[in-house]
């Protein structure tokens, strides 16, 4: 691929054009992706997505519609197969993109005609479900080669799900490793402390479905209750959007009750990140024991356990997908999955000896500071544009 010429807004001094699609911007547990593209250098980001929300909480960036279609979109859509609406293809032009990102994987298998308007590079990021469950159904596999062959980059999360794309079919020469960047400056942060004998405030954070694991936090609260822990458990989220798992907030709200914690669970539902943050910093020990569901999801790297570790806070996590990447040298604190005496143990040494609370959490602090900073990882991400455009970043 030859280098490409400088746009017009390039030529006027402005920042060439990067697009980005996606479904929802910004969805209440995906706005590590708003971060992740205020922070781009040299490129100025322009969303198009199928749902626009959250933006009293998340307004700076420049995001446009496309979901809904009018009449006219409908019939142009029926009649020229695939073909980008001439309305919205003006308008795209009329902005000059120099490269495609589409984000996540099933949204990229709806963007070949956007793709084929703008011929431009085009990268596809993979986050989680979209490899881990969608990539093992035949029909999802078929539109993957499809993307695959087709895309000049796929992203992974880490060495885990980029081994997972090539058994996608993806050639390792488009694979690159590309994690999600936490904004360390913006998160407060204070080491945790205990006094032994008070209690223990532990937080959860997620959707409520099988592979967050939040079942076996339950377990883990009684078991170390059982043997005398003062312990409240604050749970934040609610049921996610997939009618089949609605059966994860029954079965954990049964469990609470079968257990006899409700006098020590305090259950939030979602709340604002402002507010996540205020309520992390009064918890001691963050829980996120993500486990392989029965029907093979899997988490990517829940990005919510970085902004905790970014706050000092320890974290029990569990050996899973590409968290083991995320914590790097200390790897050696994470427990197996659906293991309940790991984590109560965990807790009971949380308990017992406080320092060892404090001194993992600024560990972990240390690890997201200097590994996952969003500014250098949008710094790289705009590197990699570079090098698409420039013709040097191909296989």
């Amino acid at each position: 691929m030859l280098a490409q010429k400088p746009t017009a807004f390039e030529v006027a001094g402005r920042r060439p054009v990067a697009l980005q699609r996606c479904d929802a911007f910004v969805g209440r547990t995906t706005n590590w992706l708003y971060d992740h593209l205020r922070f781009v250098p040299r490129y100025t980001p322009l969303v198009l997505c199928d749902n626009l929300m959250l933006r009293d909480e998340f307004p700076e960036l420049e995001a446009w519609v496309v979901g809904g279609e009018r009449f006219f979109q409908r019939v142009w859509r029926r009649v020229a197969g695939q073909a980008v609406y001439p309305v919205d293809a003006w308008r795209l032009s009329a902005r000059a993109p120099v490269v495609l990102h589409s984000h996540f994987g099933y949204v990229a298998a709806e963007d070949f005609a956007v793709r084929r308007h703008l011929e431009t590079p085009w990268v596809v990021s993979f986050y989680g479900a979209d490899v881990y469950l969608l990539g093992t159904q035949p029909e999802w596999r078929e539109r993957y080669a499809k993307v695959l062959g087709d895309c000049t980059r796929a992203l992974a999360l880490g060495p885990s799900m980029a081994k997972s794309l090539t058994e996608l079919g993806c050639p390792a020469a488009k694979i690159r490793i590309h994690p999600l960047g936490v904004d360390v400056q913006a998160i407060p942060y204070a080491p945790r402390e205990f006094t032994p004998g008070g209690t223990l405030r532990v937080l959860f954070a997620g959707t409520f479905v099988e592979k967050k694991g939040l079942r076996y936090v339950i377990e883990g609260v009684a078991l170390a209750r059982r043997a005398g822990l003062r312990l409240e458990l604050h749970i934040v989220g609610d049921r996610g959007g997939r009618p089949e798992e609605a059966w994860v907030r029954d079965e954990i709200l049964e469990l609470i009750r079968r257990l006899g914690l409700d006098d020590c669970v305090r259950q939030h539902s979602w709340v604002r990140f402002k507010d996540l943050l205020a309520l992390a910093l009064k918890c001691h020990v963050f829980a996120a024991p993500s486990v392989t569901a029965s029907h093979g999801d899997a988490e990517g790297t829940p990005f919510v356990l970085q902004q905790m570790m970014a706050t000092a806070m320890p974290v029990i996590a569990t050996v899973h997908s590409d968290i083991p990447y995320i914590f790097g040298q200390h790897v050696s604190l994470l427990v197996p999955e659906r293991d309940a005496r790991g984590i109560a143990d965990r807790l009971q040494r949380y308990a017992e000896v406080p320092e060892t609370m404090t001194r993992e959490g600024l560990a972990l602090r240390e690890r997201i500071r200097n590994a996952f900073n969003v500014r250098a990882c949008a710094a790289r991400l705009s590197d990699l544009y570079d090098g698409l455009r420039s013709g040097n970043g191909h296989p």
